[in-house]
């Protein structure tokens, strides 16, 4: 069997959970030498592709090593929507790099035109997967803070507790860098998934700082 020089991207959510696992998986993959790791904390769904240190820095590496292919554990690791994924995927094969699925057991741009049309069918059906189940979630977090306010129940920000302006903006670059391009507020909330209020809190502390 031909092996491979390959490196490893895995993201967790949040800075409790650990790639430990991803990578030990990986680890154990036939066909493949691992050259190197790269792993980030950082929710795919709030940080766009360009905004991920890691993920960036491992795609500069594999052009410039020419490394011949890339392993993840599952393709949600990678875009944050269909969009970004495809785009990604189209990127690696224009570059001939071949993209190894861990859940899905395959192995994109591997040289089979079949196989990868079948392929790419797949990864979209599971990058639409992964996106309505984020988008699910969001929506039964809403649904429970309706409920409490239903019940009379605080909603918001512990009382007596305070978030600085700086910190709040650090939360939200991406809303500040839409607001400076002069987007327009439905444009922001459909890019950044959130709130008009959010929005306009985040230009109040734009133009109170000037």
């Amino acid at each position: 069997m031909e092996i491979m020089e390959s490196v490893i991207y895995t993201r967790v959510s949040t800075q409790e959970q650990s790639t430990s696992r991803q990578v030990n998986d990986l680890r154990k993959v036939d066909g493949f030498k691992v050259v190197k790791v790269f792993s980030e904390r950082v929710s795919g769904f709030s940080k766009k592709m360009e905004e991920r240190q890691q993920l960036q820095s491992m795609l500069r590496y594999v052009a410039e090593n020419k490394v011949g292919a890339i392993m993840v554990h599952e393709i949600s690791r990678l875009g944050r929507n269909t969009h970004e994924t495809l785009t990604l995927l189209k990127q690696l094969e224009e570059q001939r790099i071949k993209l190894y699925i861990h859940n899905l057991n395959i192995t994109l741009n591997a040289g089979n035109p079949t196989d990868d049309i079948f392929s790419k069918l797949i990864v979209t059906i599971v990058s639409d997967l992964a996106r309505l189940e984020s988008e699910q979630l969001s929506a039964r977090i809403k649904s429970g803070i309706q409920e409490r306010k239903r019940n009379g129940l605080h909603t918001g920000r512990l009382v007596g507790t305070t978030e600085s302006k700086l910190k709040f903006l650090a939360k939200h670059k991406d809303i500040q860098k839409y607001i400076g391009q002069g987007m327009s507020y439905s444009e922001i909330k459909r890019l950044c998934r959130c709130g008009m209020s959010t929005i306009s809190k985040v230009k109040e502390c734009i133009n109170s700082s000037d």
